[in-house]
């Protein structure tokens, strides 16, 4: 018999620049899920800061080491409920800023993402990751995270490593995936990316999407859950508020 997990992936209107407000509401998102018996809970990209960030300083002023208080703040909850949280954040690293993903346990801070295939407004701030993808053991298998763009399970070419056959992960090397995004509200639903993506990798794929409009930009929600076998968890394209979506996924 094929063993299964609770997962959910959490989606909210995070407040441009309000650090503390957006990890209040990722707590409050994070015990209901949990509560609820998910074993992996995924918030959005940047979640903690919101995602139009016009330039160096904004994104610093809501920066963190992958460590730091924002990562210290959900670890209680991953511990009370036995699970993993994934959350984006603007990471602080050697005097560089990242658009990156933390990975919270029970023990703490066990992985951490940064984007390597930036998009808009990250061009402006954020540096292209020069790291690998982690691969964290869950209650929900093994978890890889990627971020937006990075869907395409592929480096960029200006990789120093890249080689063209190279993705994140290969099919088999990991049971479920994180995608944190910030998805536009012109796509279609759910995106044929994320399909493609549980396909390509055959693993299942917990997509966290944020909702509500910031600057010039509007974002779909709709977050979903897709197992391996594509059967889709979600309320759907119209699916525009605070909320949790959850899923049962085969490991």
């Amino acid at each position: 018999m094929n063993q299964t997990a609770i997962v959910a992936a959490c989606q909210y209107a995070p407040r441009l620049l309000d650090v503390h407000a957006n990890l209040a509401t990722a707590q409050q998102l994070v015990f209901e899920a949990a509560a609820k018996g998910a074993s992996l809970v995924v918030l959005p990209e940047l979640c903690i800061s919101g995602y139009v960030l016009e330039s160096k300083r904004e994104a610093a002023d809501c920066a963190q080491e992958a460590d730091g208080y924002q990562t210290e703040a959900l670890i209680p909850l991953a511990k009370q409920f036995n699970c993993h949280i994934v959350f984006g954040y603007v990471e602080a690293k050697e005097g560089k800023l990242y658009n990156s993903a933390a990975v919270v346990g029970p023990s703490g801070l066990v992985g951490n993402c940064q984007k390597h295939n930036l998009w808009g407004s990250d061009q402006i701030w954020a540096e292209s990751a020069e790291t690998m993808h982690p691969v964290v053991n869950t209650r929900a298998g093994r978890v890889g995270v990627l971020i937006c763009r990075d869907v395409m399970n592929n480096y960029r070419d200006t990789y120093k490593f890249y080689k063209q056959e190279a993705r994140f992960y290969k099919p088999g090397s990991v049971d479920t995936v994180a995608l944190l995004t910030n998805w536009g509200s012109d796509f279609g639903y759910p995106d044929s990316s994320w399909v493609e993506l549980a396909e390509q990798t055959g693993a299942n794929v917990v997509v966290s999407n944020r909702v509500g409009k910031e600057r010039d930009l509007t974002y779909k929600g709709g977050s979903a859950v897709i197992d391996r076998n594509r059967k889709v968890y979600t309320f759907g394209s119209s699916f525009t508020e605070s909320a949790v979506v959850g899923g049962v996924v085969i490991l």
